[in-house]
This record gives structure tokens, sequence and C-alpha cells, in this order.
């Protein structure tokens, strides 16, 4: 097949993805079909825009936003027991590690959680729901807004509530991207930080782990700080590398980014061959960063985004144990099950900025049989995972017929 030229580039249609002259008009009957809003919500000045593409450079390449509040120093005084709100989402895996470290750090009651949710694409036919991007209708959020505004507890009363909102009473001239997970203070209602990078950290520094039990782990020991922060590099490239071959706009930069990610894999089953967890035998904030990536790639990731070289399991035996171990976690496997079943909803909306409406509706397919068959958590036994993939097999190969990536025979 052949790119479509360049000016026609851009990374929500992924046009380099499209199907060949030959099967275009197959694609084309469905192309019309209003199945999915195609646009996310950002903010620019404090407004509540949509945004018009994925970010990416001039070739293709998928480029993260950074995050908008960055607050990192927290004094023991302002510590306190339901002053601290985490609003996170299960179905996303940079959320889904903040709501596994707190409860690693057994902070469930000291930091509240208030689950969040996206807006699903069945949802546009609902005005009323669908706008807003990020929101939230748990009975905690009262308790979280107790101080704010008067006009911020109105909205709050009346779900859905939307996390822009936060934002925006934060900072009214705030720009970017509206993102979870997010560490609200309750005291001064105001974001004290969006990246979830820092959130870790945050819940593992002495005033917030004062408020968890005495023996909760240290997920970030000083004296494997700086290893740490080496091997996190790593980690994000596939954290991020998944996002980096689902969103990427040119068919070079999705494969020189299938390629770097399968070589930080590589890199991981190495590293673990001879390692019970990444760091050694103590559980590390590595583990739960690699966590929420690990136990989405051959569910999710794998068709959603096309990482389809090799799976995690049946290539990947040292990845795999790695995974059923940290699933076999109390912590680890309590925050997953909701995101188990969001699979299918949650990647069919991430498809919606994918131009290719049949191949997501088969793609979503065999979620759906997965799901059904409950195949989808790490410790499935072997024989219900091969009949899901069995089951799957005619939508794997009817799929190939519209993406030319598709990978049909990878089990």
């Amino acid at each position: 097949f052949s790119p479509a030229p360049e000016a026609t580039l851009h990374a929500r249609s992924l046009p380099f993805c499209a199907a060949p002259a030959d099967r275009q008009n197959m694609a084309g009957l469905v192309r019309r079909l209003p199945f999915w809003p195609k646009s996310r919500k950002v903010l620019v000045e404090g407004e509540v825009i949509e945004e018009a593409d994925i970010a990416s450079d001039k070739k293709g390449n998928f480029e993260r936003a950074a995050s908008t509040f960055r607050r990192k120093e927290f004094p023991a005084a302002e510590v306190t027991h339901g002053r601290w709100y985490l609003f996170a989402c299960y179905g996303c895996p940079w959320a889904h590690r903040a709501i596994i470290a707190r409860s690693v750090l057994g902070l469930e009651s000291a930091v509240p959680l208030v689950a969040t949710d996206g807006w699903w694409p069945f949802m546009r036919f609902l005005p009323a729901l669908a706008t807003g991007g990020w929101r939230t209708s748990s009975p905690v959020l009262a308790s979280a807004l107790t101080n704010a505004p008067a006009e911020l507890k109105a909205h709050g009363e009346a779900p859905p509530f939307y996390v822009w909102r936060l934002y925006v009473a934060t900072d009214p001239s705030c720009t970017g991207r509206v993102t979870v997970p997010l560490l609200w203070d309750s005291s001064k209602a105001t974001v004290a930080n969006n990246e979830s990078a820092d959130i870790l950290e945050i819940l593992n520094s002495a005033p917030f782990k004062a408020m968890g039990p005495p023996t909760a782990p240290d997920i970030r020991p000083e004296a494997l700080a700086k290893d740490i922060d080496q091997l996190n590099e790593r980690l994000y490239g596939f954290n991020n590398g998944v996002y980096r071959c689902g969103f990427a706009g040119t068919p070079e930069a999705f494969e020189q980014a299938r390629a770097q990610l399968f070589e930080t894999i590589a890199f991981l089953e190495e590293r673990l061959s001879t390692r019970r967890f990444l760091m050694g035998d103590q559980l590390t904030e590595c583990d739960i960063r690699c966590f929420t990536t690990l136990v989405r790639f051959d569910l999710a990731y794998v068709n959603a985004f096309r990482c389809n070289l090799k799976r995690i399991r049946g290539h990947h035996p040292h990845l795999h144990r790695y995974l059923r171990e940290l699933y076999s976690i109390k912590a680890f496997r309590d925050n997953s099950a909701r995101m188990l079943l969001n699979f299918p909803l949650f990647y069919f909306i991430i498809c919606r900025w994918q131009d290719r409406r049949i191949s997501n509706m088969l793609r979503i397919s065999e979620l759906v049989v997965f799901a059904g068959l409950f195949a989808l958590a790490p410790d499935t036994p072997k024989w219900r995972y091969g009949l899901a993939a069995l089951c799957c097999l005619p939508l794997r190969l009817a799929n190939r017929l519209v993406d030319p990536y598709a990978n049909a025979w990878l089990l």
C-alpha cells in the first residue's frame, strides 16, 4: 500500500493505516456513520474547547503534553487525614498506578479516592453527558468540595461533575489537557499535582506515609532512588511506547515506535530473568509503573495500538511470571477488577481518534469475546485463554482484510 501524501497526514486519521485502494470502498460504508465523538476536551485560558488532533511532530511522532500542576513539596502540617483526595480512573493506566500505590501504602482512608470515568461513545446521544471529558458521580465528591467556592459546590451537587472545573477553580486562565490522576487539596480547593509520576513520590513521602500503617513498604527507598530513576526512564519507553505506536501519524513513525517498544520489552524480559521484581526482591514504584501497562498489553495494546509483534503470554515467560506474581498481591488484584471489566469500552473510545471504523469494531468484538469467556485476567487458565483466542481467530482474519498492520496469527 502507499501512504497518503504528506499534506494530508495528521494523527487523528492515521492515513498510513488506511486500507489499500481495493478495500477502501468497504471501509467507506461505515465511515459516515455517527459511531462516536472524534474529539477530546482541553482548556484554553479557562475555556473548554474540543482538541482537533492528537499532538505529533512533523514526522508523525506522538508527543505527550506536559502536566499542568506540579507541586511536590508538602509540609507535614498540611498533610492530614481527609484533606487530600485522589481523583483517578481505573481504566487509565497512568491513573491506575496512583490507585495501586495508594493501596500498597495503606492510604485508602487517609487519602480518599474519587473515582472518575471518561465519556463513552453512546453518551454522545445524551447531550448533557457528552461534553466536558473526565467526569465523576462519586459519593466521595461532596466531602472533597467541602471548602470549595459555592459555584463549584453547586456543580458537585448536580452530577455528573466534570474534572475540568477543578482546573479552572485552581487557575481561571488554565491552558492544557484535562487529565487524571490529580491530587486535590480540599482545604484550599486547589489542584496540587496532576502528574502521575509525581503523585507516586508524593504518596510515598514521609508526611503521607505517616498517615498509613507502620508496616507499609517503602516503594522508593533512598538507597535505590538513583537506580529507580534510571530504570523509570526505560520504563517510560514501555508506558508511553504503546501510545507512540497507537497515535503515530506516519508509517515510519509507527514502525520506529514499535521497534523501540519491543527493544524495551526485551530489556525487561532479560532483567526479570534474574530478579523477582525489577529492583530485586523488594517491591518498588518501578513495579507499579510497569504493571499498569503490562496487565493491559495482550488484551488491549496488541490490538488497539497494534503492538503486535509478540504477546507477553507465550513469548515472554519471565514477564508473564512477573505479571502473575504482581497480580497475586492484594493491592494490585483488588484495584484491577474494574479496570479489566472496562477494557472493551475504554479502548473502544481510545480508537475513536483512529479513522479505522471496521477495524475498531472487529477489535472491540475480540475484547468482548475475551471478557465473555473470563479470559482477561493475568491468571486465566491456559485452556480458557486458548479457547478465547481460538474463538477470536475469525475476527482477526477479518481485521487483516481492512488493516494491513494487523497480525491475524498472533495467539
